[in-house]
């Protein structure tokens, strides 16, 4: 398992999350991070800011809702995996998307917090769970579902992206590119 995996797996316990969707601004607050939510006008999705007294985690309010949420996983993922920069400032090439030097697979930080973010709001175990009873539900009856419907159910009830459910699940290796 990678340390990213591991180390969202053991904030999970640490907090007691047991249901989906993960409390992602209530486990930042935990780990002593202060949410500041702002209009950026740029291409910033969000940052971390760290001065030795505080911590806090900017996010941009012309993101989804879904996005913001993802954000705040990603940059709890900085706070816990990149001690020592105080700050970090995350792009985007357009709203909704993942990170610009990390969806180019160039930045290992950005790589890092990106699989962080994914495994802390989609917990494998979780995930393949509640597969697990699609598949069962599917075989059950005489319908289908379809790759997008499944990437669309699951999204929601972990209250992700569809994008974001869908690397994940590629990622995990349930679905094939």
């Amino acid at each position: 398992m990678r340390p990213e995996e591991e180390e969202a797996g053991r904030l999970l316990q640490k907090h007691g999350v047991g249901v989906m969707p993960v409390p992602v601004e209530d486990i930042a607050r935990l780990e002593g991070a202060q949410i500041a939510r702002h209009r950026f006008e740029g291409n910033e999705s969000g940052f971390i800011l760290r001065d030795g007294r505080q911590t806090i985690i900017g996010v941009n309010t012309l993101t989804s809702r879904r996005r913001q949420r993802f954000t705040i996983a990603h940059e709890v993922g900085h706070l816990l995996l990149h001690e020592g920069r105080p700050l970090i400032v995350d792009h985007s090439v357009r709203v909704n998307l993942r990170d610009e030097v990390s969806a180019m697979a160039s930045d290992v930080e950005e790589i890092q917090a990106n699989a962080f973010a994914a495994a802390l709001l989609m917990p494998r175990e979780f995930l393949l769970e509640r597969l697990g009873l699609y598949v069962t539900k599917v075989q059950n009856s005489a319908k289908s579902l379809s790759r997008e419907d499944l990437i669309g159910q699951l999204g929601r009830e972990f209250d992700v992206s569809a994008e974001a459910m869908g690397y994940r699940l590629i990622n995990l290796g349930v679905l094939a590119t």
